[in-house]
């Protein structure tokens, strides 16, 4: 697969996470937790890929990876609110709202908009990215470190 290929897949992957999660009922708490909770992993792991691997690789063929950091940390302060925000809560779900349409914005911009500048690349150089894509996501959802990671993420978010 093209990078734009694998990071499409991904992004399906965090809006089905987010549709999901979207879909519970206050009494599901068990249910929000395991969802939430393998939605930060799976952003955890695609905000490394993306910032180690393919933004520097578009650096040059696209103007849009300011909008792209600046749109990562509002997902980021979003994801924090629904980490605070208890499971059991009414407004749990409308956090959780506010996060898919924050992460629908960023997906869109990437998939419509960098992903075809993305391009000028060449075709060879986006199957190799591709690759690299996989590996790496591939490589964080196995690493102890990741795990690591997210769980002090988890933590910190909601302690602050």
């Amino acid at each position: 697969m093209k990078a734009d290929q694998v990071l499409t897949a991904h992004h399906d992957v965090l809006r089905g996470l987010l549709r999901q999660l979207a879909e519970t009922t206050d009494d599901q708490v068990a249910d929000r937790r395991r969802l939430r909770d393998q939605l930060l992993r799976e952003l955890e792991v695609h905000t490394q890929i993306e910032d180690e691997l393919f933004y520097p690789a578009v650096r040059d063929v696209s103007p849009l990876l300011s909008l792209a950091h600046a749109e990562h940390r509002q997902i980021d302060e979003q994801l924090a609110t629904v980490m605070r925000t208890p499971v059991d809560d009414p407004e749990f779900v409308t956090e959780v709202r506010m996060l898919s349409s924050t992460l629908h914005h960023h997906t869109f911009e990437e998939e419509q908009r960098m992903f075809p500048q993305a391009h000028a690349l060449g075709e060879e150089r986006l199957e190799q990215l591709g690759r690299q894509l996989q590996e790496r996501q591939e490589e964080l959802g196995r690493s102890g470190a990741m795990r690591l990671i997210v769980r002090l993420k988890r933590m910190t978010l909601k302690l602050v």
